[in-house]
């Protein structure tokens, strides 16, 4: 049972990380921008990107999480093993670098970001059921590392609007690639593994413009739909590392996601069966049983906020910072003739990441 929950808290919580901000490089369905309330004498200046091919960025990061999970379990002994976990509380911190290597882009006005990260140090503390974890649990899985190093090729606009993903061309039913399991392995950095600033609008911004993005989806092959809207204000001028910066401040909300994965896990579980009978001693009669699954995963609304420093003259994000909370619940029941299992989760992951130039052009 301790591995099957192991599994379980690995795909919830990299759901999580899906399904919380740090989208901002993806492509909004619908943009607008305000005009300033500061009055006539507010300067407006279009916000772009000015990467150079063969530019090379470092940011130092810190990645705080503290996850809270509960587990209640119940059915047959056998299956849920002698001592299943009922309640974990972990605080994970990771600090290192993420680097950016510009190159150019396939169209004009593109360029492509080749992001890769060196973790320095990763700090792990909690309880599971009241006993102290340490970091030799990740490496034997018993805590799951939620949090991978990036490496992957982005490409964007002027603008920072996200053009593809290694090579793919970014679909229009982004952050999903219609397949919340497709990409698990992008999802579990932690907001690390993609552009750190926003995707700036077409018009001059000045202080006090506001700009929003609004990405949705229909998951019909799932039965579900979500959204997520995200707010940017220039909220004024500050110094960073002895450069001018434009402030800007942003919230993000997600609908609630609802995914019915019951019915994915029963062809899976049943496609086994089937392998399982087709092996089995063609002699007997006995058939391979497989297990009636239920697997519901609630994403609650989620928000974020967070803060970038955007160097206008120089075309980079000099620091970024942002606040995630998001709380996930999951039931799954497995049965079958003679056992009945069912598991229910619920775990509440705050995040916090700061992440600041360190070498570049313009650092």
């Amino acid at each position: 049972m301790r591995a099957r929950l192991t599994v379980m808290f690995v795909a919830t919580a990299v759901f999580a990380v899906a399904c919380g901000p740090g989208q901002d490089a993806t492509t909004p369905s619908s943009t607008t921008a305000a005009q300033s309330t500061t009055g006539p004498q507010a300067e407006r200046v279009a916000f772009a990107y000015s990467y150079e091919p063969g530019d090379h960025h470092d940011y130092a990061f810190a990645l705080d999480q503290n996850l809270q999970m509960t587990v209640v379990a119940e059915g047959d002994e056998s299956l849920l093993g002698a001592d299943p976990f009922e309640d974990i509380y972990v605080t994970t911190t990771v600090s290192g670098t993420v680097a950016y290597d510009i190159a150019e882009g396939p169209e004009p006005g593109t360029r492509q970001i080749s992001i890769s990260g060196v973790f320095d140090e990763l700090d792990i503390a909690g309880t599971i059921d009241g006993e102290p974890i340490d970091k030799s649990m990740v490496e034997e899985g018993t805590v799951p590392d939620l949090v991978e190093v990036p490496d992957l090729t982005i490409v964007i606009d002027e603008r920072g609007r996200l053009v593809s993903i290694d090579g793919e061309n970014a679909p229009e039913d982004l952050p999903f690639f219609g397949d919340p399991f497709s990409e698990l392995g992008d999802f579990t950095t932690g907001g690390l593994g993609g552009h750190f600033g926003p995707a700036f609008p077409d018009e001059p911004l000045a202080v006090g413009d506001t700009w929003s993005t609004t990405e949705s989806e229909e998951m019909e092959e799932l039965g579900t739909a979500m959204s997520i809207t995200s707010t940017y204000e220039v909220t004024g001028m500050a110094k960073q590392g002895g450069h001018d910066v434009a402030v800007i401040e942003f919230t993000t909300e997600t609908s609630e996601v609802v995914l019915d994965l019951g019915e994915m896990f029963q062809q899976l579980f049943d496609a086994f069966g089937e392998l399982g009978s087709e092996l089995s001693d063609e002699t007997t009669d006995t058939a391979v049983e497989t297990p009636k699954i239920t697997f519901l995963i609630t994403v609650a609304p989620s928000s974020a906020n967070g803060t970038v420093w955007f160097d206008q003259a120089a075309g980079v994000v000099k620091k970024y910072a942002q606040d995630t909370t998001t709380t996930i619940s999951m039931l799954m029941d497995f049965s079958d003739a003679e056992a009945v299992v069912r598991t229910a989760v619920t775990m509440d992951l705050d995040m916090a990441l700061t992440a600041e130039l360190l070498e570049g052009p313009s650092a």
